[in-house]
């Protein structure tokens, strides 16, 4: 028996977010420095005794299954939208056997800012094409998971979540009306090793209930024109970042991030409420040379780089504090699918 299987990373974005949002992207151009990391969202497909289709996700303990007429009952709505939008997959898969079920699970917690929602849509499109042995263009991978999330089901945000999950790695993401650019960062690995040493990570909270109204804010004033000005010097740090992190110079790539973070919370009130500022003001009392909000604001992941010998006080106190903290590693991939024999 074939067991499919599929997974995408999740990713840390540190410059640039925003400015992958419609209608600025287009009108102005958008840029954005991020970098996979190893947490990641995962799926797996194999036959099940049960006729149709089930979806479990283990970790949001919810299933849905596909009833009469290709009709959905359950609440995992984007795993759903996937399906929905992949009809042409789905009579290979139904073909050999009764039913099929596909289970996933996420290495992070809904609404953690670390672009997850992007990554099940991505691993889920990926394990969809290796079980029907079809190949897709990356580009064209990372348009499809972006309407499917942004146009199918509505979902408010930009696009470098989704090319983050396709291409991985430390890019630049150049975004416009035409083709997306992908340019790698980093040849040197000694840059990301170097970087990864003097970063933190930590979970503050769910922004679940805040995201949508803050997308829907954060596009109403730029639209209006209050914070045009806010983006463009959003945009023009990922060059400057981009730079120092080529020349090693992560202690001032440090300190450009809290230049930027102090620009992003312009885009709108509500992307550092309380808890967000009491915790970025400890990390910085406690050797953080800046740091930020991993997504678009209100709670969820949020990174700190400080010097290497900081590393331990910072994580110390900011635990104290009730921030769950989170180790981890810069991959240098994307989405992967692979394919097993389980003897049964």
């Amino acid at each position: 028996m074939k067991i499919y299987k599929a997974r995408a990373p999740m990713r840390i974005g540190f410059f640039g977010g925003g400015t992958d949002v419609s209608p600025y992207a287009e009108e102005h151009g958008g840029k954005v420095l991020n970098c996979t990391i190893n947490l990641y969202v995962r799926c797996m497909l194999n036959p099940s005794i049960q006729p149709g289709l089930t979806i479990r996700s283990l970790d949001l303990q919810e299933v849905s299954r596909m009833v009469s007429g290709r009709v959905w009952d359950g609440k995992l709505a984007l795993p759903q939208a996937v399906l929905d939008a992949m009809p042409h997959l789905q009579p290979s898969l139904e073909a050999t056997q009764p039913g099929y079920k596909i289970t996933m699970f996420s290495d992070a917690p809904p609404g953690s800012g670390l672009g997850s929602s992007s990554a099940l849509v991505v691993s889920m499109l990926k394990l969809l094409y290796n079980v029907a042995n079809e190949s897709f263009d990356a580009h064209e991978l990372a348009e499809l998971a972006y309407r499917i999330e942004r146009v199918d089901l509505g979902i408010p945000g930009g696009r470098q979540d989704q090319y983050a999950a396709v291409f991985g790695g430390m890019c630049v993401y150049h975004f416009g009306k035409g083709r997306v650019i992908v340019e790698p960062v980093v040849t040197d690995p000694t840059a990301l090793l170097e970087l990864e040493s003097c970063l933190i990570i930590g979970y503050i909270g769910d922004r679940q209930l805040l995201r949508h109204h803050l997308m829907e804010d954060q596009v109403q004033r730029l639209v209006s024109g209050d914070t045009l000005r806010y983006h463009d010097e959003t945009k023009a740090f990922v060059d400057e970042a981009t730079r120092l992190l080529r020349e090693l110079r992560i202690a001032d790539f440090g300190r450009l991030l809290h230049d930027a973070w102090e620009v992003k919370k312009a885009f709108s009130p509500h992307i550092a409420p309380p808890i967000v500022d009491e915790v970025y003001a400890l990390a910085r009392r406690h050797g953080a040379w800046g740091g930020k909000i991993t997504g678009a604001g209100g709670g969820g992941f949020m990174v700190f780089a400080c010097p290497f010998d900081r590393r331990l006080e910072l994580e110390r106190v900011l635990r104290e504090a009730g921030v769950q903290m989170r180790p981890f590693s810069f991959v240098t991939h994307g989405v992967q699918a692979w394919t097993v024999q389980e003897h049964v």
